[in-house]
């Protein structure tokens, strides 16, 4: 991922993967996290598998911001984040009926 979006999807996410261990919030500006979630679902998180979210209808609860159909995941705008770029911590800030398909999809790889 390259560029002003990618740049901040990656800082948005690793801000996030140092301290949610630390039990500390990071909360993004609400347009950088959705910048940074709608670069991730676009091209795919390199690193990640593209079809992780598919049949999910992920919906932000804080901001304007939804990506998908499916089973419905509502969380803030950073859990959906971290959520699509293959990050579990971010199961414990949604709810919805595509969560416990969600989880098991993550935790098994």
């Amino acid at each position: 991922m390259c560029g002003t979006a990618g740049t901040i999807a990656t800082t948005r996410v690793h801000g996030q993967d140092i301290a949610v261990p630390l039990g500390r919030t990071i909360e993004p500006p609400a347009d950088a996290a959705a910048t940074g979630a709608t670069t991730a679902v676009r091209v795919g998180w390199p690193v990640w598998r593209k079809h992780r979210i598919d049949g999910f209808a992920l919906r932000a609860t804080d901001i304007e911001w939804s990506h998908g159909e499916g089973a419905e995941i509502l969380g803030p705008i950073r859990a959906l984040l971290l959520l699509i770029t293959g990050r579990p911590a971010g199961l414990e800030s949604v709810t919805g009926a595509g969560v416990p398909r969600l989880s098991a999809r993550m935790l098994a790889g």
